[in-house]
């Protein structure tokens, strides 16, 4: 059984490859407010709970995350920045009516922040557990495909 500290944070690691986690969070933060800014991401109207593109990049970052059997942490908040991303670009180019405090109070709005935290701890858990668990299969697979060629 796999220790919950282990899950959560992954493989022990180096200051550089943690660095290298928070340098992807901060890519991925700034490439969804990016695509949606120029329009590579669009939002089709109606009311927007969870926002599909973000939702589809998050969860990619988090398959990523489980198949390199990094944290649970880490997948979560590459999930979240992608939705922090997303409510940045509606918040200071969608709102252009508003204060500069406005726009700040929306994008930090408590209810949205705990819509979007739920939305990242049950979609984050799901992308991570692909990831995690495909590339625990693989790797069974692969010893016992090596296994066997061993005894040919």
């Amino acid at each position: 059984m796999v220790p919950l500290r282990r899950v959560l944070l992954g493989r022990p690691r180096s200051r550089l490859q943690w660095a290298l986690d928070v340098l992807v969070i901060l890519t991925v933060l700034t490439g969804t407010f990016g695509a949606y800014a120029l329009g590579l991401f669009q939002v089709s109207g109606g009311v927007i709970v969870l926002p599909a593109a973000a939702t589809l990049v998050g969860f990619v970052v988090a398959v990523g995350v489980g198949a390199r059997h990094g944290g649970l942490v880490v997948a979560w908040l590459g999930l979240f920045a992608a939705y922090i991303g997303f409510r940045a670009d509606w918040a200071f180019l969608g709102l252009s009516s508003h204060s500069l405090g406005g726009k700040f109070a929306f994008l930090l709005d408590p209810v949205g922040l705990a819509v979007l935290g739920v939305a990242t701890l049950v979609i984050g858990t799901g992308g991570f557990a692909v990831g995690y668990l495909g590339r625990s299969s693989i790797e069974r697979l692969r010893g016992k495909v090596v296994s066997r060629q061993s005894h040919d």
